[in-house]
């Protein structure tokens, strides 16, 4: 069983949620600014101990951290994911040449013709976005077993396998002095970021966090958010790692 202990919080809220070795609890470190998303029955996400997965205190999955595979059928096709990447059904990529990724979990509302619940989304890819090879898995309850476990199992691989490359390279681009297109509305260029008609300086930006399937960019002389990304833009689970790479 697992030890107790802070790790980054799975329900996005971009704090430390404490891990009491058998379920998350209520408690997280720092409080965030507004309250987080409740969490449902269908968020008890439990993950055994193992080797360290993430990059050095960055936003993850959470804990307890580890490098567990993947194998499960998901609408009845054959999902596998290892440290070496992802295939699912006929398509696979090695995580070495994934060049972007995204996921993010949306709530099916009722009255659209299906059981209201939770679908969990994971893609990665390579450029183009659109137009260029990708493995995107949808997971619905009742499409496999223990859906969110699968789902949180695949951000857990991509964290420590892909994102801290990726992270890299971007940071090391923008230190560089090229201005970078981040998630499709996100610029970030040696002197800060901008995006929907917002120029923050580094000395202005206090950090981002993932909540309500959207990146927030806080400013250092706000206590709200004042730019944000939609979560499920290429990439754009990057940006909180990303922002703390090159103010760092």
């Amino acid at each position: 069983m697992s030890q107790p202990g802070w790790y980054p919080d799975p329900y996005g809220t971009g704090s430390l949620r404490w891990w009491d070795g058998r379920a998350w609890t209520d408690r997280l470190n720092p409080e965030p600014d507004r309250p987080p998303r409740p969490r449902t029955s269908e968020q008890g996400y439990r993950q055994p101990a193992g080797q360290p997965a993430g990059y050095g205190g960055q936003p993850s999955w959470g804990g307890p951290p580890a490098f567990r595979g993947v194998a499960a059928t998901v609408h009845g096709l054959r999902l596998h994911a290892d440290e070496q990447g992802v295939a699912y059904g006929q398509t696979a990529l090695a995580w070495p040449h994934v060049e972007w990724v995204a996921y993010w979990a949306a709530q099916i509302p009722a009255g659209t013709g299906q059981a209201p619940g939770t679908r969990w989304i994971f893609q990665a890819g390579r450029h183009p976005f659109r137009g260029g090879p990708r493995v995107e898995v949808v997971i619905e309850a009742g499409g496999t077993p223990e859906p969110e476990t699968v789902w949180g199992r695949l951000i857990q691989l991509c964290q420590g396998c892909a994102e801290p490359r990726l992270v890299g390279e971007l940071a090391g681009r923008v230190r560089a002095g090229e201005s970078v297109d981040v998630a499709q509305g996100l610029t970030v260029h040696p002197g800060g970021v901008r995006g929907n008609r917002v120029s923050l300086s580094w000395s202005s930006i206090s950090g981002a966090t993932v909540d309500g399937g959207r990146v927030w960019i806080r400013q250092a002389s706000s206590p709200s958010p004042v730019l944000y990304v939609p979560q499920q833009n290429p990439n754009a689970v990057l940006i909180p790692a990303l922002l703390s790479a090159l103010k760092g």
